[in-house]
């Protein structure tokens, strides 16, 4: 059968607003040579070729660039070690992309993944507190590829998430290359290799392991940090973090301390609240926007009230299983809202004003219209500066008797007590750390590049990154979701999508170039960094409020998120490779050599129409 016109289109094409095409085909030149010679014999005739004078000039011999005919075909891929740390949705993405969704690169890809930890789910997987969940709706926080239709309500619980992905991975197969309980230690990039050296631990002995490209996964949200209170290691009760939650311990009947109102704190403090016989006291420096962006009645398409996490139908279930073209519309109508919801992050703009009146309503409503806790609880400066979250029943929770708030300052932990800058003693039992986590981006490991980089060290002060995936000064490296992400514009999930198909582009031009190491230009990244920062001067990010996007400071950079609309993000990383961004180094001393003996694999098949390209 002979290879039609889109077949031969190639991969990386775009459509005029940047989408890359859906055909996923045999490429120009991608047929690995033993597939074509398999069907006929070429091998003989190129070897043929190969023996023949080239052409009837002789290229000087002190030509620096000389070197003779190769007999593979053009574009002939070279096999690559690829190494993801994290074996969360980003490592369980590239799985995906590698056998799957581009079936060919697992021809081309040998793929690793270390996880530390006996399981898949990474930051579902550790965080386990009572009332953990999502706080992006449900249809919106999936696998791209395998949506799912039996979400039980508008946001997910961390259970029903981890079990989601535990059941994706088994049902597409992703833990084939996942290496359990394995720990990397320090990676080092060895310059004359063009490559990385992995030092893994496993069961009490560490080993090297090398990779032309090592991709980071480990995310943010990875390792959790206590708070530096003074005698807090002390205090003789139970103490736990939100982070590594004690199911053993019975926090019933108990007087607890949660401290932090982030996205953890204010998910504890109803659960604990609502256990037999416990007062509950709050201790937070300021308010936190607990709004709904977008109510789920609009999402839902219903009238009225829903409540704020509403469950979905068996009825509804099943006619998304039944007719995946409607659920697919659920979740195109939930992202296309969502994405326009974004214009409210524009500072000072009518969006944010009226989103911020419509926040200050229903957080009132939320708070018993009860004027103390509306004074202490509704954030003066704008919407948005501070991740927004939902927040089921954080609010209503201070309308109780047995919960209260204080945000005094806390100087001192006792042995049983928590004590504060107003001079009050606070009796507890339990002391809940819902401090969060290193949010410096830093690895978790010694990660050393070009020129000795240390990258925990170049990211102590200020992270920098190549469009939240790639780094100055660290070769064949990736990141998913590093600094500067798409991190508060949506679906994380959609973005972690779109950084693995930057991946496979790369990784293609890897291969089939004959490339040895591909790095952003130092210059490069301090021009879209110092940019970034203008625009982000007119977003509600730079606001004055303590914000872990500015790394928990009241004013600073903005390093969490990407300085823009996700579109415009989408566009930049979904649109060609921006090769003149990058440092490219070639295993040859000439960089065509990829070009081989002149021929690419699929006009050598019979069946193949070679006059593809004639418009009319």
């Amino acid at each position: 059968m002979a290879l039609t016109e889109e077949q031969l289109t190639p991969i990386a094409a775009v459509s005029p607003g940047g989408e890359q095409s859906a055909t996923h085909k045999v490429l120009d030149g991608h047929l690995p040579f033993e597939d074509v010679a398999a069907k006929q014999n070429v091998a003989d005739s190129s070897k043929s070729l190969s023996s023949e004078p080239n052409g009837y000039y002789d290229t000087p011999s002190n030509s620096r660039y000389s070197i003779p005919m190769g007999e593979q075909l053009a574009f002939t891929p070279r096999p690559l070690r690829v190494i993801t740390v994290g074996a969360g949705f980003s490592g369980l993405m590239m799985a995906h992309k590698f056998q799957h969704r581009f079936p060919e690169m697992d021809k081309m890809i040998d793929h690793t993944i270390f996880e530390k930890r006996s399981e898949v789910g990474g930051t579902w997987l550790v965080n386990t507190y009572p009332g953990v969940q999502c706080d992006v709706p449900s249809h919106i926080y999936a696998f791209p590829f395998d949506p799912n239709p039996e979400w039980s309500r508008f946001y997910s619980s961390g259970a029903e998430i981890q079990e989601y992905i535990v059941k994706t991975t088994k049902k597409w197969n992703l833990d084939r290359d996942i290496q359990f309980n394995s720990t990397v230690k320090k990676a080092v990039w060895e310059e004359s290799r063009g490559q990385w050296c992995l030092t893994v631990e496993h069961g009490g002995q560490s080993r090297q392991e090398w990779a032309d490209v090592l991709i980071s996964g480990q995310g943010v949200l990875d390792t959790y940090q206590w708070p530096t209170i003074p005698g807090i290691e002390n205090f003789k009760g139970q103490r736990v973090h939100s982070a590594d939650w004690d199911h053993s311990y019975d926090y019933s009947h108990k007087r607890i301390a949660v401290i932090g109102n982030g996205s953890s704190g204010v998910q504890i403090v109803p659960q604990m609240a609502k256990l037999p016989g416990t007062t509950v006291t709050n201790f937070c420096r300021g308010p936190s926007w607990i709004y709904y962006r977008v109510p789920p009645s609009q999402h839902l398409g219903k009238s009225g009230k829903t409540g704020n996490n509403p469950p979905y139908s068996e009825e509804e279930k099943r006619a998304f299983r039944e007719n995946p073209e409607k659920m697919r519309n659920h979740r195109r109508d939930m992202i296309r809202r969502t994405n326009k919801a974004f214009r409210m992050f524009i500072k000072d703009s009518a969006a944010n004003q009226e989103a911020m009146d419509l926040a200050r309503a229903q957080m009132s409503e939320r708070l018993g219209h009860d004027p103390r806790l509306c004074e202490m609880l509704i954030p003066k400066w704008s919407l948005g500066c501070r991740r927004i979250t939902p927040g089921e029943g954080y609010l209503e929770s201070f309308t109780l008797p047995n919960c209260d708030i204080t945000q005094s300052p806390i100087v001192l932990i006792t042995e049983d007590a928590v004590h504060t800058a107003d001079g009050k003693v606070h009796e507890v039992d339990v002391v809940v750390c819902a401090t969060g986590f290193d949010v410096s981006f830093r690895p978790s490991y010694p990660t050393i590049g070009r020129d000795g980089v240390d990258l925990r060290e170049r990211w102590a002060d200020t992270p920098e990154s190549y469009f939240s995936i790639a780094v100055a000064n660290m070769p064949n490296y990736f990141t998913v979701l590093g600094p500067n992400a798409v991190a508060g514009h949506g679906s994380l999930l959609e973005a972690m999508n779109w950084n693995g198909d930057y991946f496979v582009r790369w990784l293609r031009k890897m291969a089939e170039e004959d490339i040895k190491s591909f790095v952003p230009k130092s210059a490069v990244v301090e021009q879209l960094n110092v940019y970034s920062d203008e625009i982000h001067k007119s977003l509600v990010w730079t606001a004055p409020c303590k914000s872990w996007y500015k790394r928990n400071q009241v004013n600073g950079r903005v390093t969490a998120l990407f300085a823009g609309s996700g579109m415009l993000y989408k566009r930049i990383v979904g649109g060609e490779l921006r090769t003149e961004d990058f440092e490219i180094e070639y295993r040859s001393k000439n960089m065509f050599r990829f070009l081989g003996n002149g021929f690419t694999a699929f006009e050598l098949d019979p069946e193949t129409d070679l006059a593809w390209y004639i418009e009319k």
